[in-house]
Formats: structure tokens, C-alpha cells, sequence
């Protein structure tokens, strides 16, 4: 059999698989990796979830391993309802809520649901790199729009409106995670939210709001999300696992019911349900009070790791070098001097200073970023991050230093 001649053309669509080969490095033992976005497993109260789910198998016994409703398990949509009044300022019903499995599988569904071939979406640049996997499959139109240290630069994504419009041309969709964003690890201030909002709302182009790390604060909590200036307008997405784990495979769509409807029918033909042992889990888990506990202790030590990663940066980086200073979440985005090439550096950093990293073409669509990478600081053993970030140093200045060479020898 020759699979190449089997393949559908839709894989040709996907891009390279950056993403596959960065969860390999995290299984390496010899590499110190800041590649994969994997939260700690000290984050994990392992015999309090362990204690859930003997009490969800001693309750509902074969119940668990049933199918569930499509939509997901009622009494998991009221929690995360009810609870995104008071963590997100939104009002929200059973009725506005779908569980799914993750929320790569939320972005599918919305994707599956809204887009045709040719359609035009908005995305950051840089932007979420597995995002471009789903969206690719549609083979839709990206449309990039840069970023600053306040997020998507809304003045732009106005002129690119327009510039559309006079093509005879109107987006499908934005899409955009505004709070402590991947990879910028920046954040979106309030006022220019409602820029983005009212801009989209003119233009009636649905928002898809990436919400996967706005729980995971520092000092303060972010701006309101975009769902809460704009309920109708936003398609909300978020997951269980950065505040819970990513094992558990759930996260969830908030939308205006007339959406979720027709999510569902997406649904039905992907897996029809998401595991209903696991939304159980989540549920009892949450009721208790055990969750928003994790996500109090979770804060604390990801704070001390980024803390410790801004610490390392400002001892050894070379002069020429930035990156951003999250206030959340998993990263931090680094640009070296012009003419450093990080996929080039990276492929040089694993094999002889055994660390590893994102190299920053992954998040644009257009191959730009080629002196920039991704830093994840959430996985690697606080003890090892200081070395882990000399050791990318290192790699950073040893290719300037070699660049300086080629250039004098010229």
C-alpha cells in the first residue's frame, strides 16, 4: 500500500507538526525543556481527585460509563454557568453552555460549525500555533494582525477591516485570546477590549475568545473578559486543563443558545459526547470547593516560576535581547538581534546545550519571526529554570557571536 496516494488533501493543509515534536522534547530526561505548554504536576492534589472519584463511582456507579447528553452532563453545565458570573462577569444558563473534550476540540466544533473553504479569519501575530491546525483543516484565509505588549493592536485589525471591505471582502471570524496570551504571554487592558468588541460588532464578525489561562493570575486579576462586554457577540472558550489537568481531556463553549444548538449537531459527528466519567469528576470536584483551591495554589507557584524565569533573563541575557513580563499564565515571548535564525538555534540548543524551546515562525502564518521564540516556564522543576535560561542564553549569544564573525569575515 502506498499511503501517500491515500492521504486526503486536507492534510496538506495542516503545516508542519511543531507541536508533535515540541511533546517529544518533554519526555527527553537529557533536555531542560521550555517547549511544550504542560502545567506542573504539583498542581495536581492527586489524593483529593482521588478521593472524587471513588466517590463518583460509589454514587453513580455504571452511571459514569454511560453515554451522556451531547451538550454534556446538566449538572456540569449549571456549575460552570452559575460559576461564570462571579470569575467572569457573565450571565450565562445551562441552555449557553456545551462541555467538550478540551478546548481544541471547542475550536473545531465553532470552526466546523461557522467556516467554509476561503473564508477569512483574523488571528494574532503571533498567535496559538495548534489554533492554525484546526483552522487550517477548513482551509480558510488567515488574515494577521500584529501584536504589542497590550495584545492585538485593535488599530490595526481596523485598517485590515477596511482594506477587506474594499476587496468586496468580510471576515468570518476573529480569533483571539486577550488575557495572557499565547505565546505573547501579554495582556489586553480593559479599554481596548471595548475597542475590539464595538469594532466586531459594527463589522458583524463573531469574537472567539481563548480563555485558557485568564484564571492563572498573578497579582491581580485581568480586565473583563470579552464575553462579559459583548454576550452575544463572543464565543467563549475555555478548558479544565490548566486549573484542573489536561488528562481529564474537558473544557467548554459559552454561546447564545441558537449557537450551542448547532455546535451540537457539529458534536454529534465528532465524538457525540464528551466523557461523561470525567464531567462527573470535574463536577464533584468543583461542587466542593476543590477546584478554585487548585487554581489558588496553582497562581502562587507559577508566579514563583516566573518570577525565578524574569530573574534568570536579566542576569545572563545578551545585550540586544527583550521579552515580554507576563502577569499570568505559562509564557514569555523573546526576541534575539536581527539576523539570529531560532529554528536554526534551536535544532544547535537541544544537541549542544541540551534545552529546547518554540521557535517563532510556528505562531504566524506568514513565516515571520524567525529571531523571536516561546519560553514555557509552567512544566520545568523550578530548581532547573535558572540553568534551563542560562542555557538558552548561551545558545542566544553563541549565534550572535558567530553572526558577528561571518560578518567581520565578510
Amino acid at each position: 500500500m502506498d499511503w501517500r496516494d491515500v492521504f486526503a488533501d486536507r492534510m496538506d493543509l495542516l503545516g508542519d507538526t511543531a507541536v508533535i515534536e515540541l511533546l517529544k522534547l518533554a519526555e527527553r530526561p537529557d533536555v531542560l525543556s521550555f517547549a511544550g505548554g504542560l502545567p506542573d504536576a504539583a498542581t495536581f492534589p492527586m489524593e483529593a481527585m482521588k478521593e472524587v472519584a471513588v466517590q463518583v463511582f460509589d454514587t453513580h456507579g455504571s452511571m459514569s460509563l454511560q453515554y451522556g447528553p451531547t451538550a454534556g452532563y446538566t449538572a456540569l453545565r449549571e456549575w460552570i454557568a452559575h460559576r461564570m458570573g462571579p470569575v467572569e462577569g457573565v450571565t450565562a444558563g445551562v441552555d449557553d453552555i456545551l462541555v467538550t473534550t478540551g478546548g481544541i476540540e471547542a475550536m473545531d466544533l465553532i470552526a466546523k460549525t461557522l467556516l467554509n473553504p476561503g473564508d477569512i479569519v483574523i488571528v494574532e501575530a503571533p498567535t496559538y500555533l495548534t489554533a492554525f491546525s484546526v483552522f487550517r483543516c477548513y482551509d480558510v484565509e488567515f488574515v494577521a494582525v500584529d501584536i504589542d505588549d497590550e495584545g492585538m493592536r485593535v488599530d490595526l485589525l481596523e485598517e485590515r477591516l477596511g482594506e477587506l471591505e474594499r476587496r468586496g471582502k468580510r471576515a468570518k471570524l476573529i480569533y483571539t485570546m486577550p488575557t495572557f496570551q499565547n505565546p505573547g504571554g501579554v495582556t489586553m487592558p480593559q479599554e481596548r477590549r471595548r475597542k475590539l468588541v464595538g469594532l466586531a460588532d459594527r463589522h458583524n464578525i463573531p469574537i472567539l475568545e481563548d480563555h485558557a489561562y485568564a484564571e492563572l493570575y498573578f497579582d491581580h486579576p485581568p480586565p473583563p473578559s470579552l464575553k462579559a462586554l459583548n454576550p452575544d457577540g463572543v464565543l467563549f472558550v475555555s478548558t479544565f486543563s490548566k486549573i484542573f489537568g489536561p488528562g481529564i481531556r474537558l473544557g467548554w463553549i459559552a454561546a447564545p443558545p441558537a449557537v450551542v444548538n448547532q455546535l451540537c449537531q457539529a458534536k454529534l459527528g465528532s465524538d457525540q459526547c464528551s466523557s461523561t466519567l470525567g464531567q462527573r469528576i470535574v463536577y464533584e470536584y468543583g461542587r466542593q470547593g476543590l477546584m478554585d483551591s487548585q487554581i489558588v495554589l496553582s497562581r502562587a507557584l507559577y508566579q514563583a516560576k516566573r518570577n525565578v524565569t524574569l530573574e534568570a533573563l536579566a542576569e545572563h541575557a545578551p545585550p540586544g535581547m527583550t521579552w515580554t513580563r507576563p502577569d499570568g499564565g505559562f509564557y514569555v515571548w523573546l526576541t534575539t538581534p536581527e539576523g539570529i535564525d531560532s529554528t536554526a538555534m534551536l535544532a544547535w540548543a537541544v544537541e549542544n546545550e541540551k534545552v529546547a524551546y518554540v521557535a517563532g515562525p510556528s505562531f504566524y502564518t506568514d513565516g515571520r519571526g524567525a529571531n523571536q521564540f516561546r519560553l514555557c516556564y509552567s512544566f520545568l522543576d523550578q530548581s532547573l529554570i535558572g540553568e534551563g535560561i542560562s542555557r538558552v542564553c548561551r545558545s542566544v549569544a553563541h549565534h550572535v557571536e558567530r553572526r558577528h564573525r561571518a560578518r567581520i569575515g565578510a
